[in-house]
Formats: C-alpha cells, structure tokens, sequence
C-alpha cells in the first residue's frame, strides 16, 4: 500500500502544502510565507485541507520538508509533530540519497533546487535542466551520471514586475499575459510585452548558454514553479512542464531516507 506522505515545500512568496499518495498529490494548498502566522493557525490549515478527503491526522504516515525560508522551518516542524507522530524528514545536502551535489559548497544549494533534481531524475534521465520559475527563476543542471552540477539564478517575472511596477509610479499593473504584438501601442501592452517575451528570451538563452558551456547533447528541459504553464509553450527548448516536481522529488527523498523506517 502506497503511503499518505505530508509535504511541506516552504518557499519565499508561498508554502505549498500537500497530501501524497505515490507520486499524486491527493490535496493541496497554498500559504502566504508572510506574514508568520501561529503553530494552531497552521495546524488547523493542514486540518481542514485533510478534511476535504475526511482524512484525519492519524492517516498520516509521514511527514517532510524543504525550506528555502529558516525562520518558517521550526513552526512547520511543530506542526508535523502535532499531526503525526511520525519522524519529519527536513530535506538538505546531507541526507543520504542517490544524487551527488557537486557544489563547492554544498549546503548552499536550496532544498528546493535539490528536490526538483531528484524529482526530474525519477521521471528522465540526465543529461537535465530543470527550470523553476517562482520568486527566483532557477536553473538546476544535472548530469546522466545523477550529479547535481550547479546552475543559475535570477529574478522571477513576479519579483521583476512587483519591483517595476513599485519603482515606476506611471506604470500600471499588467497580467502576466502574452500581448498579440510585441511592439506597444498602449504602454499597458508595451509592458507586456517586455515582462513576457523579455522572461522567454531570458530563460531561452541562458538555457542556450547552459548547454554550450556544459558541451552535452540531447538535454531534457523541464519547468515547473507558478507561472511555467504559462512561459513554457513559447519557449524554444522546454519540453515538459510538472507543476509536481518539487512534491515528487520530496516523495523520492522521503522513500530513500526513511522509507524503510515509517
């Protein structure tokens, strides 16, 4: 029987909550990292998510982590201990599993980055480039030989339109939607512009860049992160968009660490 695994993937703009079962996540919600809210307040949160499918907390067969925010880490962690009893796995470079990080200093790497490594590597194998466009747009790449290589980061679409929009009083707020044309008329459709196929052109030629500089062929794309259903079908090099991928990395993580312990 395929365990109920509670995954708490605790990002900079929101905590995404989940129930899984297997690689599926059965529910989830959405949580503003800000501002701190109380352990009960949480709690009750993750309550009523389980209570849409009438689970209850006892269902539960374990519990895991990744944050890439500290101070939102120990609350989570007291929440899983009032949920479950079960032990909560927090996800870092030092857990013993099948991917090798060759950071030069591997406790810089985010949780996160390593769960959507792990994540890819289940469902393709290396050579990978996962991109994840939340906060910060990110770039993992991973070898065939299941070895976390590095990558980059740079602002996300939200990130740099909430500061232009702050910084440019005449500027209105625009959707994150492609516009018909890119050259403007209006200067709501000219900031459209820019914000969406500039982010495209961003993200397609640092993947370019990547794979030059790495010098591999055939390489797997993948995004995931809010807004890749939205960037990835103008993209010239993402082949698979996985809203999942961080969840599914976890559920990996989980099984090669504890799985044979809960």
């Amino acid at each position: 029987m395929m365990r109920k695994l509670l995954c708490i993937d605790i990002g900079n703009t929101h905590v995404v909550i989940a129930l899984m079962k297997g690689e599926q996540p059965l529910v989830s919600i959405r949580i503003p990292s800000t501002p701190l809210l109380s352990v009960p307040d949480y709690t009750s949160s993750i309550e009523n998510m389980l209570s849409e499918l009438k689970i209850k907390p006892v269902d539960i067969n374990g519990a895991i982590i990744s944050s890439v925010v500290p101070r939102l880490t120990g609350p989570f962690q007291e929440v899983c201990k009032s949920l479950t009893k079960h032990e909560t796995l927090i996800v870092d470079h030092t857990l013993p599993i099948d991917l090798k990080i060759n950071y030069d200093d591997p406790s810089e790497v985010g949780a996160d980055r390593i769960c959507n490594a792990v994540g890819a590597l289940e469902k393709h194998s290396g050579p990978l480039i996962v991109v994840d466009m939340g906060t910060a747009t990110t770039f993992d790449v991973v070898s065939k030989k299941r070895e976390y290589l590095g990558g980059v980061i740079m602002p996300g679409l939200e990130t740099a339109g909430r500061d232009l929009f702050q910084r440019a009083a005449k500027l209105p707020k625009v959707s994150f939607d492609f516009p018909k044309k890119i050259i403007g008329t209006k200067t709501r459709d000219s900031l459209q512009s820019g914000l969406m196929w500039g982010t495209i052109d961003q993200i397609d030629g640092m993947i370019k860049r990547i794979i030059i500089e790495w010098g591999e062929k055939d390489v797997t794309v993948i995004a995931t992160g809010g807004l890749s259903e939205v960037i990835a079908p103008h993209s010239g090099y993402i082949q698979e968009v996985d809203k999942s991928l961080t969840l599914l990395g976890m559920t990996y993580i989980y099984e090669q660490v504890l799985g044979d312990r809960s």
